[in-house]
């Protein structure tokens, strides 16, 4: 499930994909309706250009960077303590808690920040020249796989929606791999986490609702007509610089740069040329006006949902910070 806009969210940690793949990634329910045919007003349209401190109404939903990192941590508590049932010393690798911080919208419409298309072209700071090595992972027998993962050949569609359902299908007998005697969870160790954690009953909202409604509210705002002129005002203006692109979020695939092109004095001419151009148009200020709108207008239409997203949530945090102390 790509982020469209270049969007990324650090509260999807890779214990809480992983047990989403396995769950087959369900659906919302917040899909597309009469209304996406229609184009929401936009009552002003600010003049902007960085995009660092943009705030949408969906924020308001969202987990902090400091929320997000407790949570992963306790499905890492939760995952070692599974697999502690089995006989494995397992330690999922540890993620720091520091204080809070908004989500990163430095790149939502591509480098916007002249300041840095100047110095790092479209590397971005925090990357450039970083040598990030992922965290190493502990070495399980087959077995401790097994337990971690779940046994092989079931549908996602198959397992427990929620730690309730599991249970009782436990108790029901089941699910017949065992391993010290004891029924393996369907979908392993890391499905019990995500479950326990993220949908202990039945009623547990998705846990990427928010996120689906930002990525669907990118996806309208992308095909508003508003949308649609201002990008084509940018193509026309990096055209007249000598660039032929489209796409504001992806221009140095574009320009067919890699990976270590990124800061060269060609993608700093180019990405100098490309701020200069969104803020000539005004392409922030229009794409973020419109994308609020659509944010608005599927807040609206799921305020009930979004209500209980807030309260487990709560609820979720402080189950949380039971099993990490944070």
């Amino acid at each position: 499930m790509p982020a469209p806009h270049g969007h990324s969210r650090t509260g999807l940690p890779l214990l809480l994909l992983t047990a989403l793949t396995l769950s087959g990634c369900a659906g919302s329910g917040a899909g597309s309706s009469d209304d996406s045919a229609s184009e929401p007003t936009v009552a002003s349209t600010p003049v902007k250009l960085r995009t660092q401190e943009l705030k949408f109404p969906l924020d308001a939903y969202e987990r902090s960077t400091t929320e997000q990192r407790v949570l992963t941590r306790a499905q890492q508590v939760l995952t070692n303590r599974c697999m502690a049932r089995y006989g494995f010393t397992f330690q999922a690798p540890a993620t720091p808690v520091t204080p809070g911080d908004s989500a990163d919208n430095a790149r939502r419409y591509g480098v916007s920040d002249p300041e840095t298309a100047a110095t790092y072209g479209y590397a971005r700071p925090d990357s450039a020249g970083s040598t990030r090595t992922p965290p190493t992972q502990p070495e399980l027998s087959g077995t401790g796989k097994l337990v971690l993962y779940g046994p092989d050949g079931g549908k996602p569609q198959d397992l427990p929606a929620s730690q309730q359902e599991a249970e009782a299908a436990q108790q029901k007998g089941k699910g017949t791999t065992k391993v010290e005697g004891e029924a393996i969870p369907a979908g392993g160790c890391i499905r019990e986490s995500f479950l326990k954690l993220y949908a202990p009953t039945p009623d547990s909202v998705d846990a990427l609702f928010v996120f689906q409604l930002v990525s669907e509210a990118q996806s309208r705002s992308r095909e508003d007509s508003r949308v649609r002129k201002v990008f084509q005002r940018w193509s026309s203006c990096m055209k007249d610089s000598g660039y032929t692109v489209s796409n504001p979020a992806g221009v140095a695939s574009q320009l067919g740069l890699r990976d270590d092109e990124l800061s060269s004095s060609r993608a700093v001419t180019a990405a100098k040329a490309d701020v200069a151009c969104k803020e000539k148009v005004n392409l922030v200020g229009v794409t973020y006006a419109v994308e609020s709108a659509y944010q608005r207008q599927l807040i609206d239409k799921n305020a009930e949902t979004l209500q209980l997203v807030q309260k487990q949530d709560e609820d979720r945090l402080r189950f949380a910070a039971s099993l990490t102390g944070a």
